[in-house]
């Protein structure tokens, strides 16, 4: 079974890379700045560090994907997304810069998908912790993806608008 793709199901994962930045900015304008940069609790992310985390995974997804597509059987390197987190917050990056980083990249992603005969995304890498996958692999676990941290935003969302 793919990661995150307990979160997609049957459904087609395209609707949701379409619309992961343009929720999350909803989200965020119902939002102070405060708000998007608190914790939820601590040890958890805050909605800005969860965006921070999607880019950044954007950025590593899309590296393995072209990797597989350029390359013959390339090696897809694994990282620690707490350490490019934590390196992240030393950037001091506005949300709305993280925001426009995110969509740039997924906008990227999305044309290359679409532009990539189907028979190229049965090519394949050896990611370092799961073993063999193809690009086609990386739309299904980067929408689950999405899902997965979407219901943690809207969840912290609906803790501030509770007042929680």
């Amino acid at each position: 079974m793919l990661p995150y793709s307990q979160f997609i199901g049957s459904n087609d994962p395209y609707p949701v890379l379409e619309s992961t930045a343009d929720r999350i900015a909803a989200i965020a304008a119902e939002l102070t700045p405060d708000q998007l940069a608190a914790a939820p609790e601590p040890g958890k992310w805050s909605i800005h560090q969860i965006l921070g985390h999607l880019t950044d995974n954007e950025l590593m997804a899309q590296s393995r994907i072209r990797l597989m597509l350029f390359e013959d059987t390339p090696l897809l390197v694994a990282y620690d997304q707490d350490r490019w987190v934590n390196g992240w917050i030393r950037e001091q990056e506005l949300f709305e810069e993280t925001l426009e980083r995110f969509r740039v990249l997924r906008r990227s992603t999305l044309r290359l998908f679409r532009n990539t005969p189907e028979h190229d995304l049965r090519r394949v890498g050896t990611h370092a912790e799961r073993g063999v996958q193809t690009p086609a692999d990386y739309i299904v676990i980067t929408a689950g993806h999405d899902v997965n941290h979407l219901s943690q935003i809207e969840g912290i969302r609906t803790r501030f608008k509770s007042g929680l």
